[in-house]
């Protein structure tokens, strides 16, 4: 059985019915983790669905980084060629939301403070409006 990326999405939603309101940090932490990996699987069907140039497989396009780095790397030379600032601004936010994230995985003995939470939840939000704003540019060029 596979699953689609609205299928992410609808678990999401139903784990996490209202983000916003969530107080406990170890909560929190799971709803950034959820919400991080609906973001990467969305930005790869991007890139998949519409830079088709990058090969996202192991052996392909950034292969000698990690599947997470090879997503914000496509978007770092999208901007790079074109100048884009939505793809700027698209590495941007998903390269800090990956440290975000890796953080509020792994560093546990850290605090995960309320505005780091906020500041994921804003990405989990912004960066697919910044993904269709790159591809409308894309389609216009």
């Amino acid at each position: 059985m596979s699953v689609t990326i609205e299928d992410l999405k609808q678990a999401v939603d139903s784990l996490f019915p209202n983000p916003k309101a969530i107080t406990e940090e170890a909560l929190q932490r799971a709803c950034i983790n959820r919400h991080y990996y609906f973001i990467y699987s969305t930005m790869l069907e991007v890139i998949n669905n519409n830079f088709p140039q990058y090969d996202m497989g192991r052996n392909g396009s950034f292969s000698n980084t990690g599947s997470h780095d090879r997503v914000f790397r496509v978007f770092e030379e999208i901007a790079e060629l074109t100048d884009s600032k939505a793809a700027k601004r698209l590495a941007m936010q998903f390269t800090d939301f990956l440290t975000k994230r890796h953080k509020a995985d792994y560093r546990l003995d850290e605090t995960f403070s309320s505005g780091e939470y906020a500041q994921c939840l804003r990405y989990a939000d912004r960066i697919p409006e910044l993904a269709q704003a790159l591809i409308d540019e894309q389609d216009s060029n």
